[in-house]
């Protein structure tokens, strides 16, 4: 992908202008094709992406959404967009830094702080072009029953799991692939991205996991996967880092 198509919505249309400017500014700089729309309520990017009575519903690469907005919150909005679409990229800008777990049942690419708005857009951004605009990674497989080999993409893997002589990959869409290698060389395999074994059985990718708990972790399409007692605090340490590398205050 080499082009971007983006929204910007906060009902402050001062700061709505300055991350639409700013967001453009970098893309151009980094030699991204760029063009979005500017929305001042929630409701209007609601109706155009998710209602839409007058025609067809408007698709957006990435959108950047306020917490804090009349009608519908940032939240809300968010939590329809994900159900109309896995593919759109969310980003938060808001100066609610209190509310920041709450945005991770919709699995946002990033939150921006709004009192340190410069440096967390650039780098949020970045790492934007990064992983989503320059290459995309793909893990390689040989899936059983067809003999075939496939290519998964990297982020769109929420876990794996063993079982006995098979290792199923669950993707983002549903699809659990059977393939024919071991847990040790996926794990290997996997080991430079933001997925960790947190089980002798399971791997987990750190972008789809929206709480911790004692003894498990719930993931963001809602399923819950063990943790061992002794990978506790590596998981806990890990995802705590993962949060702060995409740009979560904690």
């Amino acid at each position: 992908m080499n082009k971007v198509y983006f929204a910007v919505c906060d009902d402050d249309e001062i700061t709505c202008d300055v991350v639409f400017r700013r967001t453009a500014a970098v893309f151009k700089k980094c030699g991204i094709e760029a063009s979005g729309t500017k929305y001042f309520s929630s409701a209007a990017l609601y109706n155009n992406m998710i209602y839409s009575p007058e025609g067809e519903p408007e698709r957006y690469d990435l959108v950047f959404l306020d917490i804090n907005m009349p009608k519908y919150s940032g939240v809300d909005v968010a939590k329809a967009i994900r159900e109309k679409s896995e593919q759109t990229d969310i980003i938060f800008v808001s100066n609610r830094e209190d509310r920041v777990f709450e945005t991770f049942a919709v699995q946002p690419f990033g939150f921006i702080r709004k009192s340190h708005f410069s440096e967390d857009l650039q780098a949020t951004l970045k790492m934007y072009i990064t992983k989503k605009l320059t290459q995309e990674s793909f893990l390689v497989v040989h899936v059983n029953n067809n003999s075939s080999m496939s290519r998964l993409p990297i982020s769109d893997i929420v876990y794996v799991e063993s079982m006995r002589d098979h290792q199923y990959i669950k993707m983002i869409d549903g699809e659990k692939v059977d393939v024919r290698m071991t847990l040790g060389e996926i794990e290997n395999k996997l080991a430079q991205y933001d997925v960790i074994r947190v089980h002798k059985s399971f791997l987990v990718n750190y972008k789809y996991v929206q709480r911790l708990e004692t003894a498990e972790i719930l993931l963001t399409n809602g399923e819950r996967v063990p943790v061992s007692r002794n990978k506790a605090r590596e998981v806990k340490d890990g995802y705590l880092k993962y949060l702060r590398k995409s740009g979560y205050t904690i």
